[in-house]
């Protein structure tokens, strides 16, 4: 086929009258009570989000002796994320279970010290800097479906186990370079599950010092010293000749002033980006795959579009931006199955937000998960629809109602590594398999850190009539 033409006998089925029901864990009628809450253990966020909080846009709520607000509103979420920024905090649990092992690191910090960071960070993960590894992605996930296309007809894989091999090797690559990309990988894995499952302690008001837990999570960051350090003093040498990666850019970056990060602080955030370089990534590419396989009229307009597009080529990197529908498609999934589903904040000064008095040491919730699908900014909105994202779509609503990595001065650094991630890894696997997923197998979605499927995915792969 030559690029740039449609085929004529491709016609994508239309959606049906019926949708599939989407997975989804139940919603209760009320408000759970606190002896329900201790109960959950706090394992799955998403169970806990009751009816109420997807029918009102502020919910006012206590907690012991804490009020809690479930903000959605868009003037709301615009108050605490972006015009009174300053006085919303990255919350304590968050920073109690992650501030051991990640010191100064920009995920967890406030204040000037995360301005700083940032303002540090930013020229290192845009999307300029990024692009420069998108061949190496592509190559990679082309090595990943040439293995697949080996595997069995009929017999089931583990979607997130092949995404997550392929997401460790690239995201070596985008950190250390061809060369330290393996010695890279082993951190990436486990720091992509750091600090654990969290634990009683982890909710009760004891001194880090006190806590064996915060001693092990220390620990257990402190172990890639030696070869973050390794990394830098590469990276520092004169006659260094390798490339321009994360490291190195972390090792360079410096203010019109002079500033730049310390040592430790270098070591701090190449741990803060390791936290979520793969789970974050990982999570909406395994629920793409899922949303394909229950809505065919959605995988054969994806894949016309991808025949449109390279005709009978590989992917090159300036296809990427020419593939509008893979967008929607990438952005719906990551509407109904966002990858960081609850946000939590700290009022540190009072304030009002929507009309509600917020005193000090308030728990703020801002919650994709619940934001993605409240009916009061959605229509429909636990069903699949891609065309949601059209152009004339997004600009009828407010942005506020769409943020799968937060809005604002705090939005995920990442974020440009992560969607050219996904986009790569869906337009090289859906132009040559389908998956299919096996039915008897359970799939759950469970969120806390991120939204992931709690048993995996279970899929069969099928290979495109054609694909070469």
């Amino acid at each position: 086929m030559t690029p740039g033409l449609a085929s004529p006998a491709v016609t994508a089925p239309e959606p049906l009258a019926m949708p599939p029901a989407l997975a989804m864990p139940p919603r209760p009628e009320r408000p759970l009570s606190i002896w329900q809450l201790i109960k959950s253990r706090g394992t799955n966020s998403l169970a806990l989000c009751d009816e109420g909080l997807f029918e009102e846009l502020v919910v006012e709520r206590r907690l012991l002796w804490r009020k809690v607000f479930v903000v959605c509103d868009p003037e709301g979420l615009r108050r605490v994320l972006i015009d009174n920024g300053d006085n919303y905090h990255v919350h304590r649990l968050k920073r109690r279970q992650l501030e051991p092992g990640l010191g100064s690191g920009v995920l967890i910090n406030n204040g000037a010290l995360w301005r700083r960071h940032r303002a540090l960070l930013n020229p290192t993960l845009d999307h300029r800097a990024i692009l420069p590894d998108a061949p190496a992605l592509i190559r990679w996930t082309e090595i990943l479906a040439d293995h697949l296309a080996d595997w069995p007809a009929g017999e089931p894989i583990n979607i997130g186990h092949a995404m997550s091999v392929l997401l460790a090797v690239s995201a070596g690559h985008i950190f250390a370079g061809a060369e330290d990309e393996a010695t890279v990988r082993p951190m990436l894995i486990r720091m992509g599950k750091y600090p654990g499952r969290r634990r009683m302690t982890d909710y009760l008001p004891i001194s880090d010092w006190l806590r064996w837990r915060s001693r092990q999570i220390r620990a257990e960051a402190q172990q890639w010293y030696p070869l973050i350090d390794r990394l830098i003093a590469e990276r520092t040498r004169p006659d260094y000749a390798g490339g321009k990666d994360f490291v190195w850019r972390l090792v360079h970056t410096s203010t019109r002033e002079g500033d730049r990060l310390t040592h430790q602080e270098i070591r701090d955030e190449v741990l803060t980006l390791a936290v979520g370089a793969i789970e974050t990534t990982l999570r909406p590419i395994c629920w793409l795959w899922y949303l394909l396989a229950l809505h065919p009229w959605a995988e054969e307009r994806l894949h016309a579009e991808l025949d449109r597009v390279l005709g009978e080529r590989s992917l090159a990197v300036e296809d990427v931006p020419k593939l509008a529908y893979l967008r929607q498609v990438v952005d719906e999934t990551m509407r109904l199955y966002p990858p960081v589903p609850v946000i939590l904040r700290q009022a540190m000064a009072a304030d009002t937000v929507c009309g509600h008095a917020v005193p000090p040491n308030s728990v703020i919730v801002i919650a994709p998960w619940i934001i993605h699908r409240h009916r009061r900014l959605w229509h429909d909105p636990d069903s699949f629809d891609p065309d949601r994202f059209l152009p004339e779509n997004i600009s009828a609503r407010s942005r506020y109602a769409y943020m799968p990595f937060s809005v604002g001065p705090r939005t995920c650094i990442a974020a440009p590594m992560a969607m050219l991630q996904v986009q790569i890894a869906a337009a090289v696997l859906a132009r040559r398999f389908r998956f299919r997923l096996v039915p008897t197998h359970p799939v759950e979605p469970t969120g806390w850190n991120t939204l992931r499927p709690e048993h995996g995915i279970m899929v069969t792969v099928e290979r495109r009539p054609g694909a070469r």
